[in-house]
């Protein structure tokens, strides 16, 4: 039956945007499926007559299972009306934000903002110093990704059909590989259990913790089967377990991606009822209060963002990195400085700089990962290399692997400064096969002549196939970076030139990709192709840059394709030396470190994507 007869345009929308996914012409199909979906809304379609359509057609053309068709598509309904009602953005815009690989910049074109920095001359860079050896260091816990499942269940299906298995719902077992009682390797999330023995273990083996960084990620991988509920209750649950582990002890959090319902979907604050964000950031709030002073609760609850001095002479920025996530189809309305987060930073930046003081920046999403949008990382980007002197350490989660981002000064465009080091660090959840883990940063700390650098980082972990053997997780410190990559410091300078090595020398990156896993028995072979774009993601701080990719490594990351460093070093505040020729021809685009298969999430106005290759 012709699917125009049964379901009328709306039908048809739906039809072409599941054509989307079988055949060729996405951008095509995108665009004049969004130009339907939009009239029949604005002739008066309702949430339900929207959920109804899509969920149909979800399942007719199996995009996913039904169950998760069904919840997804219903949560985001309400949302995809909502927004169609309140925009005026043409359907070739709509699909170059949705598909910028694929339908082009019109969007960011059009959507370009600057955020204005204060007049005056930027104070002269300090070149990178190293701190004093023997100095007092500060203690950092930097704990992410914990994606708690408390529907895990030991001994069921491991690896099912939906994007999260180890549950009771997953299907029968029927001999498949089961989950063990500490988590899985796989599309699994981490049982209740292992997130307390993982915070026991952290209170027993590092009483002399100074502060923690919480970067966000709470909840669970089951989009399509979310509530506003369990989200705070895992919120609390959450809350509680780390306020039990460290009493005492200070904690700066940050919001992930995940606290919201729908996942990924942040209002701002010009939206109110029913879609505003007022749910979460009011719990937020009363369950960071616990650690924040009370004059940051109305920040708090306007945004998820804060500032607080930690030491004195060091202060912590925590910022709300959602407004850049490319899947937070609210920036469709208003995508210039969402809730002037990037202006109040400039601020915060400023009045640091003139008190003299260090700064800390806490976030979730990276802003060199692809899925934060190119404007906002651009902005973000050119705002660090304003307050270089004044920012010593920026700290991020969301990836799940153990990894960096480096910013680049462009004064010079073939001759790039690195200025800043991003640490990403890896997720305590074994989600797609990583072994769980956490981060511990020793920071130059409280003396006259203080950087509040980070001087040394390790990664600790546990063997999760061991674990479930033995019955008891065994944690161990993975590895220093200082000595497991023969680093003479953890300078922006140091971190360029560990990835120009690793680009030639092969023991050196097999070391680092071990990592990047946590030595799981379970991680996939990495190919040359592999290898350069892992290589290239560390070399990107601001998204969807290649340049500096372009610029430090070959086209092949094999021995004699590499030029000889010492005719190629990195530019340093002190240094200017040659840089490595641009390559003849671009590098691939990088992207995500991940490939999960995660969840369809539902799209803003294509009405689905695709549930291969959305990031965590």
């Amino acid at each position: 039956m012709e699917i125009g007869t049964r379901a009328g345009v709306l039908g048809q929308a739906a039809q072409a945007v599941g054509n989307a996914f079988i055949g060729k012409g996405k951008c095509f199909i995108c665009v004049v499926a969004t130009g339907l979906i939009q009239k029949k809304v604005k002739d008066g379609a309702t949430d339900e007559d929207v959920a109804n359509t899509l969920t149909e057609q979800c399942k007719l053309y199996r995009v996913q299972e039904p169950a998760v068709c069904d919840g997804v598509i219903r949560l985001f309904a309400p949302e995809v009306v909502y927004i169609i009602n309140n925009t005026n953005l043409t359907p070739n815009e709509i699909c170059s934000y949705a598909f910028t690989d694929d339908c082009g910049d019109d969007f960011d074109r059009k959507h370009d903002w600057t955020v204005e920095l204060p007049p005056g001359p930027k104070p002269p860079v300090e070149p990178e110093r190293e701190p004093k050896a023997g100095a007092p260091r500060l203690k950092l816990l930097q704990l992410s990704d914990t994606h708690v499942d408390p529907h895990y269940k030991e001994g069921s299906l491991a690896d099912c059909e939906l994007p999260l298995c180890c549950r009771g719902t997953s299907g029968p077992a029927n001999g498949k590989r089961l989950a063990g009682k500490w988590g899985d390797y796989g599309r699994c999330d981490a049982p209740v259990a292992l997130l307390e023995n993982t915070l026991q273990h952290i209170a027993k083996e590092h009483p002399d913790l100074d502060g923690i960084l919480w970067t966000g990620d709470l909840q669970p991988h089951d989009i399509w089967n979310q509530t506003r509920e369990e989200s705070l209750s895992i919120l609390r649950l959450t809350t509680d377990m780390i306020l039990r582990a460290f009493p005492g002890v200070p904690v700066f959090p940050a919001l992930g991606n995940h606290e919201a319902v729908p996942v990924n979907s942040f209002s701002p604050s010009t939206v109110t009822g029913r879609l505003s964000m007022s749910w979460l950031y009011d719990e937020v709030a009363t369950q960071w209060a616990h650690w924040l002073p009370a004059n940051q609760s109305g920040l708090v609850r306007r945004g998820a963002f804060y500032s607080v001095l930690f030491k004195p002479g060091l202060r912590v920025v925590s910022i709300n990195t959602n407004f850049c996530n490319d899947k937070n189809w609210w920036l469709l309305l208003n995508s210039d400085d969402p809730d002037q987060e990037l202006h109040w930073l400039v601020e915060e930046l400023q009045k640091a700089e003139r008190a003299g003081e260090k700064v800390l920046v806490v976030g979730h999403i990276p802003p060199g990962t692809p899925e934060c949008r190119s404007v906002w990382s651009r902005n973000f980007d050119e705002i660090l290399l304003r307050y270089e002197n004044t920012v010593s350490g920026l700290f991020f989660g969301h990836n799940h692997w153990d990894e960096f981002q480096l910013f680049f000064d462009r004064a010079v465009p073939d001759k790039l400064r690195p200025y800043a080091v991003a640490y990403v660090s890896p997720s305590v959840t074994p989600y797609e096969k990583p072994n769980p883990a956490y981060r511990i940063y020793y920071v130059d700390g409280e003396h006259p002549d203080t950087t509040y650098s980070v001087v040394d980082h390790d990664t600790w972990t546990m063997d999760l196939k061991a674990a479930n053997r033995e019955g008891t997780p065994e944690w161990m410190r993975l590895y220093s970076a200082a000595k497991a990559y023969n680093l003479p410091s953890l300078t922006p300078s140091s971190w360029t030139r560990l990835v120009r090595d690793m680009a030639s020398n092969d023991a050196l990156f097999d070391e680092f990709y071990k990592n990047y896993y946590r030595d799981s028995a379970e991680r996939p072979a990495c190919d040359n192709q592999c290898r350069r774009k892992i290589l290239c993601q560390q070399l990107q701080g601001r998204s969807r840059d290649t340049t500096p990719c372009q610029l430090f490594l070959p086209l092949e990351v094999s021995g004699k394709d590499v030029p000889d460093l010492k005719e190629t070093e990195v530019v340093s505040p002190t240094t200017q030396k040659p840089q490595l020729p641009m390559a003849s021809s671009p590098p691939p685009s990088s992207s995500s470190s991940s490939t999960n298969p995660t969840a369809a999430i539902v799209f803003m106005l294509l009405a689905l994507i695709s549930a291969c290759g959305v990031h965590l």
